[in-house]
């Protein structure tokens, strides 16, 4: 199993400038890199006060120089926001500026302020999306590509260069939904299950992936997750602190209307049991919890959170 950062949750401290910040997020890659951390992960929002999400093309471009070999993705990015054209053309930069350790990870979204903003609507998020996948797959391979889709239209249009991955840039596509993993398995390379994904959700997910994947012919695929993980001196004390961070977590998605009918239940409501969505406690305990998913068939994970790191001797890092 390889291991990544999810880096806004190093940039949530509002006492703090920004600037102030994203300099600790940096020497908190550089300790990532130097201790065997495979990727970083930045996410998307808007208009998200009063909690603050740098966007993540910038944040990466900024973090590429620091990281070494390690891999920068977007974790996520809300594909049915943007004009794909202006994302194919981003992702082919950062790409070049990373020298091919770029990976796309990609959303629908569920925040209406968003949405609106975007001029697109709830029932459009899926197709917007496969359709942006499709174009932005045409437009990486160099050639002159028309294009006349629901959502867009494009003629004549040739990238005056391209991405240093061939074909492309992996790309991941975030889950939280039968629908949205039955989609990953036909369109993308990996599907991210998101971290309020409870584990007793996880197993089904990854084998409706896979029966996806089987079913277009295609091999098993990928399967990632984004996990919150609280390291302590034992389980009540990592417990703890994985509670009081998930607490803020679960008022802001509440905010912001995430559950959906579609979507298996988030499971970090303030009442819910930690290791229903989270690993927590000594060594021995996170090491179980990572074998347990591995089990399972995952391939990565991504840190959402990372509690009691400073109380075990791991200096560099400020959170």
């Amino acid at each position: 199993m390889q291991f990544g950062l999810y880096l806004r949750s190093f940039l949530t401290d509002r006492t703090r400038s920004l600037q102030e910040q994203i300099a600790d997020v940096i020497e908190l890659c550089h300790v990532a890199r130097d201790s065997g951390f495979s990727a970083v992960s930045m996410p998307q929002h808007w208009v998200s006060y009063p909690t603050t999400w740098p966007q993540p093309f910038q944040m990466l471009a900024r973090l590429a120089p620091e990281t070494g070999s390690m891999r920068l993705m977007t974790g996520i990015v809300l594909l049915p926001l943007h004009n794909p054209l202006q994302i194919a053309e981003d992702v082919a930069t950062l790409d070049q500026i990373c020298n091919g350790r770029f990976t796309l990870g990609a959303g629908i979204g569920y925040r209406e302020t968003e949405l609106e903003a975007a001029g697109a609507t709830r029932k459009e998020r899926a197709p917007r999306l496969t359709e942006s996948i499709e174009l932005m797959k045409k437009l990486w391979t160099g050639e002159v590509i028309n294009h006349e889709g629901r959502f867009w239209t494009v003629h004549d249009a040739q990238m005056g260069f391209g991405t240093v991955q061939q074909p492309h840039p992996p790309i991941w596509i975030a889950c939280q939904s039968e629908g949205a993993v039955r989609r990953a398995a036909r369109i993308a390379d990996a599907c991210y299950l998101a971290p309020q994904v409870g584990f007793d959700n996880v197993e089904a997910l990854i084998d409706i992936y896979q029966d996806e994947r089987a079913k277009t012919g295609q091999d098993q695929g990928r399967v990632t997750i984004s996990r919150g993980v609280a390291f302590g001196t034992d389980k009540a004390t990592a417990t703890a602190e994985a509670l009081a961070s998930a607490q803020a977590s679960y008022r802001m998605y509440a905010t912001w209307n995430m559950q959906e009918d579609t979507m298996v239940k988030i499971n970090i409501e303030e009442d819910s049991k930690v290791d229903d969505w989270a690993v927590a406690g000594n060594a021995e305990d996170c090491i179980e919890g990572f074998g347990r998913l591995e089990a399972m068939g995952v391939f990565d994970l991504a840190k959402s959170f990372a509690q009691g790191l400073e109380s075990q001797g791991v200096t560099g890092v400020e959170h």
